[in-house]
């Protein structure tokens, strides 16, 4: 159990919370064996939910029994926002054993009580390079890796500091890869395909057997444009949780400083906006970096193209923003269901990149059964019937949104101490979907 600073009296409710921290904390596969022993069911049940929880913990004993694997190792990787950042001394002490018994290692992205104490400013480059990736979000990627395994499969996680550019990031994937000194199967979820592509751009063909995406923003995605506005949906339920900051200030403070944002933005031109021209961008609210702006197209050009070891399944179906102008109100928004709801569909294509369709929202990719089903096949034999490999658009209504109605969704601060167990397993069950979040 992580510590917490010393009270006059503690509550039942926040002896729950304490508990409940254990999954936020604890490394990967001590959560992984945690799902087999029954150990810290409190904190399991509230972090993956309790249908999850029930059906991974059957999971995890099945890989246990698992045969030896075979074939090349897979490795897969989180999207944006995916890993686990937190201490790095802390995560060096705990591979190297150097930590004391029973002592977790500091997490801060996503730890609910450190955002709720304003912590999330510690992220902003560059000073926040003190800390780094100690894992993965679990609720997200734990099944897939365990189907995998069960496949036959050894799949292990490349967690990453989504802070980060793709050159930096794409370059420590290479590196360890090499250092492995054995070919491997990539399954990279969002940006995680982006990273790969970057990699696959470094290394020799025979390193890189397939890279499987789901839901790569291979043109970007006007999420990135939203993040870096304050306006992202996911990043204002997230300052919900903050006591001390506004989602405008976390945008402008904290997010605009991450070169891994600014590489996802949408590279297709827009009419009448030049999202790499600083004065491109409204005035009022956060503005981008100009620094970073200018790196941009450099290092998307970098990326490798499609070719033969590569596919992509991507979502579909889903009302996701497809466009945008200025107005008066700083930037309108068109959505219809030609996406994800996160990337739209023209913009996760790519010439000559074999694609699959999948009804499905973009956070909920990795967990879907029907895609798993699908990356097992592709992991063994680089195609699969599981999926349509087309997709009309169904016609359906355009609505549109800019930043001064985004700015007003979401409601007022929560109090993560005074939710009960339920609302804690619901909100965090929902993170990740793009659908609401966080009860008031």
């Amino acid at each position: 159990m992580a510590k917490r600073r010393p009270a006059a009296r503690q509550t039942s409710a926040s002896r729950s919370v304490q508990n409940a921290d254990w999954a936020f904390h604890a490394n990967d596969d001590a959560v992984l064996d945690a799902l087999v022993s029954g150990r810290h069911a409190q904190s399991l049940r509230e972090y993956f939910g309790t249908p999850a929880y029930a059906q991974l913990s059957v999971l995890a004993a099945a890989a246990k029994r698992a045969k030896k694997p075979r074939g090349p190792k897979v490795l897969i990787l989180p999207g944006i926002m995916g890993s686990k950042i937190g201490d790095a001394a802390s995560s060096a002490g705990a591979r190297s054993g150097a930590r004391r018994r029973g002592a977790l290692p500091r997490v801060l992205w996503i730890d609910p009580l450190q955002i709720a104490a304003g912590r999330l400013t510690a992220l902003a480059l560059p000073s926040g390079r003190a800390l780094c990736a100690v894992g993965v979000l679990l609720f997200s990627y734990a099944k897939l890796k365990l189907e995998l395994e069960l496949g036959g499969r050894e799949a292990r996680f490349h967690a990453y500091d989504w802070r980060l550019g793709l050159d930096e990031l794409g370059a420590q994937l290479a590196a360890s890869i090499v250092a492995d000194r054995e070919p491997v199967i990539l399954v990279a979820h969002s940006m995680g395909g982006l990273v790969a592509r970057m990699a696959a751009r470094m290394l020799p063909k025979r390193w890189v057997r397939r890279l499987i995406m789901l839901g790569t923003p291979n043109e970007g995605s006007f999420a990135s444009v939203q993040a870096l506005r304050g306006t992202y949906p996911f990043v204002r339920k997230m300052s919900r949780l903050d006591h001390r900051h506004s989602a405008e200030y976390l945008a402008a403070k904290v997010f605009n400083t991450f070169p891994g944002l600014y590489h996802m933005l949408p590279s297709r031109r827009l009419e009448g906006i030049d999202l790499f021209d600083p004065r491109g961008w409204p005035a009022d609210g956060p503005t981008p970096s100009a620094g970073i702006l200018r790196q941009v197209a450099a290092v998307r050009a970098a990326l490798a193209p499609a070719d033969s070891r590569m596919v992509h399944i991507v979502g579909v179906n889903q009302e996701t923003v497809v466009g945008m102008r200025r107005t008066a109100a700083g930037f309108e928004y068109v959505m219809t269901r030609n996406g994800d709801g996160t990337v739209p569909l023209p913009l996760a294509t790519l010439p000559k990149l074999k694609s699959y369709f999948v009804d499905e929202l973009h956070g909920n990719l990795a967990n879907n059964a029907q895609v798993i089903r699908a990356v097992l096949d592709l992991v063994r034999r680089g195609r699969t019937r599981q999926l349509p490999d087309r997709w009309r658009l169904r016609r359906a209504p355009v609505r549109r949104i800019d930043d001064a109605q985004l700015r007003t969704e979401n409601g007022g601060k929560i109090d993560w101490e005074r939710l009960t167990s339920a609302e804690r397993e619901a909100a965090i069950g929902d993170l990740d979907a793009g659908r609401p979040v966080i009860p008031g």
